[in-house]
């Protein structure tokens, strides 16, 4: 099927169910009861790719190349105006391929045309082509996504992935504007994480399992009934967190949080770990889809509502502070940390 069609194919059986929700139930945060802070005291300020920001949330990549994902955007780069957050688009190769489909794209600069918007290629991308990315929406920055599993389990899918690193590399000394690499549902562990960053990187989403699996969209897809033990692969989030802030300690490298995110208390707890900040996608598409604009305005402005709740609660009115808060990390992913000799740099 071309790849015009399979972005409509994708969110099609994405809205069959809810996204998930990444499990970070082996993460605690201290209740302090005697906070002493006034709600309003409470700031959601962040500092991302030496962007100061007013929240640590992004409505994270998504689609492009087809009439129903231009207004997806167009309704994506609306709600993320309203809210003051960043915008990452979905990968815009289709577009490099076929101008006609440029238009799927450069309409969130129509929309929010004083955001900070993020342009989008897959590991495949030249220098040459992630320059025309980002002058294509004048991007503030340019996310390279990573999705072997996702191309293995696809039948029209990529099977060969030599050179991807030395490709994002020439690409980091290329382009002018920030580069993110970011995993499509299957996490980043500390030995690729250290990889990418030596390659010149400026920040990492985890993009851990938890969130959208897209190995079992593409399952579905392609009719290949792969067991549920391999279409259950990779990292998930909380863990490939904890992976990414190891390799980033004591570097001027964003962390970013994302993979079924969509809970302020797991934002939280991503935040208080190290998180710079956290990417929000399936649930959002869902919520525009399902219910409309104003309900992912009202769901997103809840989420915060909720996180400066939470900061209070353990005594913080910055997210510096969130990262200085107690916390305890137990069970399968204590297990996990330990085994593995993860530090926790949470002072970042």
């Amino acid at each position: 099927m071309p790849r015009i069609n399979r972005k409509d194919e994708h969110i099609i059986i994405r809205l069959k169910q809810r996204p998930g929700l990444a499990d970070f139930s082996d993460i605690h945060l201290i209740h302090n009861c005697l906070p002493e802070r006034d709600l309003d005291e409470v700031t959601l300020e962040t500092s991302l790719l030496e962007q100061r920001l007013r929240s640590p949330l992004f409505i994270n990549a998504l689609t492009g190349g087809t009439p129903l994902s231009k207004r997806i955007n167009a309704a994506l780069a609306g709600a993320a105006r309203e809210c003051g957050l960043p915008l990452a688009l979905g990968s815009q190769r289709v577009a490099l391929e076929n101008r006609l489909v440029e238009d799927t794209f450069k309409v969130v600069r129509e929309v929010y045309p004083d955001g900070q918007i993020w342009a989008n290629l897959g590991s495949y991308a030249t220098p040459e082509l992630a320059r025309r990315a980002v002058e294509m929406i004048d991007a503030a920055a340019l996310q390279i996504h990573l999705n072997t599993p996702q191309e293995l389990v696809m039948a029209e899918g990529d099977r060969s992935f030599r050179g991807a690193l030395q490709r994002i590399s020439e690409i980091a000394a290329a382009v002018s504007k920030p580069v993110i690499v970011k995993e499509v549902g299957c996490g980043i562990a500390r030995e690729q994480a250290l990889l990418l960053l030596e390659a010149g990187v400026s920040a990492i989403d985890v993009g851990g399992r938890g969130g959208t699996n897209f190995m079992a969209i593409e399952n579905r897809r392609s009719r290949k009934r792969l067991s549920r033990e391999i279409l259950d692969w990779g990292l998930p989030t909380a863990i490939s967190l904890l992976e990414v802030l190891d390799a980033a300690a004591g570097r001027r490298a964003g962390v970013i949080a994302g993979g079924g995110m969509f809970s302020s208390l797991n934002i939280a707890k991503a935040l208080a770990l190290g998180a710079d900040a956290v990417g929000l996608a399936g649930e959002p598409l869902y919520l525009l889809l399902k219910r409309g604009r104003r309900a992912l305005v009202k769901a997103i402005k809840k989420l915060e509502e909720e996180l400066r709740l939470i900061m209070l609660l353990t005594g913080s009115a910055t997210l510096g502070e969130l990262r200085r808060a107690p916390l305890v990390i137990t069970g399968f992913t204590g297990a996990w940390k330990k085994e593995r000799a993860l530090h926790l740099p949470r002072h970042r």
